[in-house]
């Protein structure tokens, strides 16, 4: 069902697995590693690996079993890192009594309405046919939330908040065309179907018309008299529609790219007649002044977010410097299969 699938969007991928774990006791008591105090256990581990590889493969999915594999041999060993940095993350939740009831609630009302269920309680009913505990599902989404909230309190915000006027500035002339709104270009036409003349004489008179219309005659009754009722312009007095710019086929954008409002092209060629355009309305690129509340707002978290990769690693780091981290022997590499504990050691 879809909704098994979504299972593994909102980070229950380790949580899940707490089956697996009652009938195969004894890989619960080894311990892939010790963060602070918790455990990961090897199952934990192992699950992991698998569920790394599964998702590598939807995500790869067209490549062949020797590519994903391939791929999945040289990710592997960031899983371990992965499973630790997390642990970390949530154990730092803790410290800060972080509450996310109210959007746990919100998730799952979300969870239930997308699969197609009436309400939580319809949903929790089908993880149980499902053999999924409602409360793990749920444990897994207050963890995934409260690691959020962590990374947005403890790295997000204080980058934020550090942002100068020079540090925003600087991202608005890098980034203009983020806040530039797109020119439009409004177009009317005048088409002139073949319909069992050569193209020469219906080009002739094309360009007659074109030195009428811009000798003054009437655009809107040139359009009755010329384009056939077929035209789906022709009930709209020519009127073709307004384009952004990069919307319009090449050869009428520089058509029109030197046209004032109101002047028309020479004949354009199109594969069953001609068409003569009109330019209506041009409105020119606009670039959204620095001062504007939005392209302030936008600075803030784009600006932000350029620079969280590099300060959530940093402070992943300390987080890991300053906690006890062991990893049993074997395990460092992240090995599928990896070696058992020598206890000797």
């Amino acid at each position: 069902m879809k909704f098994i699938v979504l299972i593994l969007t909102v980070g229950v991928i380790f949580a899940l697995t707490a089956p697996a774990r009652a009938q195969e006791p004894e890989l619960v008591n080894e311990i892939v590693a010790r963060v602070n105090n918790d455990i990961i256990t090897r199952v934990d581990y192992l699950n992991a690996l698998r569920d790394f590889r599964e998702e590598l493969g939807r995500q790869m999915q067209g490549k062949t079993e020797a590519e994903i594999d391939a791929e999945f041999e040289r990710l592997k060993s960031s899983v371990l890192d992965f499973m630790i940095d997390d642990l970390l993350v949530e154990q730092k939740a803790k410290e800060l009594s972080l509450d996310v009831e109210a959007e746990v609630n919100q998730q799952m009302t979300q969870v239930a309405k997308d699969n197609g269920f009436a309400n939580v309680l319809a949903f929790e009913n089908e993880l149980k046919k499902q053999g999924i505990d409602p409360e793990t599902f749920r444990l897994s989404i207050r963890k995934r939330l409260q690691q959020q909230l962590v990374i947005q309190r403890e790295v997000l915000s204080p980058i934020f908040q550090r942002l100068s006027d020079k540090d925003k500035l600087k991202f608005f002339n890098d980034h203009k065309d983020a806040f530039t709104t797109p020119g439009e270009e409004t177009i009317s036409e005048i088409f002139l179907p073949l319909e069992g003349h050569t193209a020469d004489e219906v080009s002739q008179r094309a360009k007659r018309l074109v030195a009428e219309l811009r000798a003054g005659k009437n655009f809107e009754e040139a359009v009755q008299e010329n384009s056939p009722a077929s035209r789906a312009t022709r009930a709209q007095k020519g009127k073709v529609g307004t384009f952004k710019q990069g919307e319009l086929n090449k050869d009428t954008s520089a058509a029109i790219s030197s046209l004032k409002p109101g002047e028309v092209t020479e004949p354009v060629r199109l594969q069953d007649g001609f068409q003569i355009v009109r330019l209506d309305e041009r409105k020119p690129a606009t670039l959204l002044p620095f001062e504007n509340p939005e392209v302030q707002a936008t600075i803030g978290r784009a600006a932000t977010m350029e620079r969280a990769e590099d300060a959530r690693k940093k402070y992943l780091k300390k987080l890991r410097e300053d906690s006890f981290v062991e990893i049993t022997k074997g395990y460092v590499t992240a090995q599928a299969k990896p070696e058992k504990t020598d206890k000797n050691n």
